[in-house]
């Protein structure tokens, strides 16, 4: 079944993958920032210049392993192999997670690697500290992991391994920094606002309460602290500073096999008759779910409903769509003041040349339209050659 279920998920990301142009972060992986990231989505970059799908596809099929791997780590920690299907589907269903299956970006992969040391860890605790010592050097993001460790280890009574893990934490933070700078402020709801987006915000308010459970009475494994310990985390340090959530958010989303856990656990202790209000619980807040994948994925046509300037993909149009227009004008190469948009441009087959700028005023009016809504405008300058060379010099 979980074969069957993978090859319609890796259809669903392929669609996503096709309707999205090029993002400006993930221009910018691309173009500008150095890494493994950087280095994979380079070499599908070479294959096929300008297609979304294939430099997108490293992201689709570390998602699509990911998906089957989570359903084997739940098919260690819940009873049944139903159940075990059951988290894996909700877990591929998460909007975060389909949003990081269809962009460029690291979450896949950090919860590729996540995975991998869970595994480990559950055969062999010595073999998984040596694991965590490549993490170490491959992703700040697994800091958090390190702390999540150390919590756990630290509770045990462990202090050994709890010392191994408190040393890896500070290496990281060390390695790569920590940005507690700029003006304290408050961006807590903020980021609550964003965990609510990442689970879908009935789902998110499931986990709250299963955390917090958990927290208070019950027994807490591995899982919790993997889980719980980003998303307390971030909540703490969301009182004084804005965070990076892609640091946080790909351990978070191991909470689902504590939901999925706590939720059958409550139902079957239960006779039929009382199980009544769960169930309806259930179903509300999977097709709560849903309606959001459904947003998600069908989000062209959302905007004939949403002022563009606030809808969330249109960073992901504008630079498709202005490409065309200028191959329209046989214009090859452009000089823009945002190395965002430069970088998107690039992707397209447009490059950077003083011929040519682009701006809010000038000669030629470009104007993106999705259907018939319009998106932005732009103006097109062609420069004279002194000028060009006075801006060269």
């Amino acid at each position: 079944m979980i074969y069957l279920y993978l090859i319609v998920y890796a259809l669903l990301l392929i669609a996503g993958a096709l309707s999205l142009g090029i993002g400006p972060d993930e221009a910018k992986i691309l173009f500008a920032d150095s890494g493994y990231l950087h280095t994979l989505s380079s070499i599908t970059y070479n294959f096929s210049p300008g297609s979304e799908l294939v430099v997108r596809l490293p992201n689709i099929i570390i998602t699509l392993v990911d998906v089957y791997l989570f359903y084997r780590l739940a098919r260690h920690f819940l009873r049944f192999e139903r159940d075990a299907l059951f988290a894996a589907i909700l877990f591929s269903l998460l909007p975060a997670v389909i949003a990081a299956g269809v962009i460029i970006n690291k979450a896949p992969f950090v919860i590729f690697f996540t995975l991998l040391f869970l595994f480990i860890f559950l055969r062999s605790e010595e073999y998984a500290f040596g694991f965590a010592l490549m993490l170490l050097i491959l992703d700040k993001a697994f800091a958090i992991l390190f702390l999540a460790l150390f919590f756990y280890y630290y509770v045990q009574d462990r202090r050994r391994f709890a010392i191994r893990y408190a040393v890896l934490f500070t290496l990281s933070i060390l390695f790569f920094g920590f940005d507690v700078g700029g003006k304290p402020k408050n961006y807590f709801l903020d980021t609550f606002a964003i965990f609510a987006a990442i689970f879908s915000p009935l789902l998110f308010l499931y986990f709250f309460y299963v955390i917090y459970r958990i927290l208070v009475k019950e027994h807490k494994d591995i899982l919790f602290y993997v889980s719980a310990t980003p998303f307390l985390f971030a909540l703490v340090l969301s009182f004084r500073q804005r965070i990076d959530l892609v640091d946080f958010a790909p351990f978070a989303v191991f909470g689902v096999i504590l939901v999925v856990r706590t939720f059958l656990h409550s139902l079957r202790v239960r006779l039929p008759r009382y199980r009544k209000r769960l169930l309806l619980l259930f179903w509300i807040v999977v097709v709560s779910l849903l309606v959001n994948d459904f947003a998600l994925m069908m989000h062209r046509a959302l905007l004939h409903f949403l002022p563009p300037q606030k809808h969330f993909a249109k960073s992901y149009y504008i630079a498709k769509e202005l490409a065309k227009e200028l191959k329209k004008l046989h214009i090859k190469c452009i000089h823009t003041d945002s190395p965002a948009l430069q970088n998107q441009l690039r992707f397209y087959g447009i490059g950077m040349c003083d011929t040519y700028s682009l701006g809010n005023s000038g000669q030629i009016a470009v104007e993106i339209r999705i259907g018939n809504v319009v998106l932005k405008r732009y103006y097109v300058t062609k420069r004279n050659k002194l000028e060009a060379q006075r801006i060269i010099l």
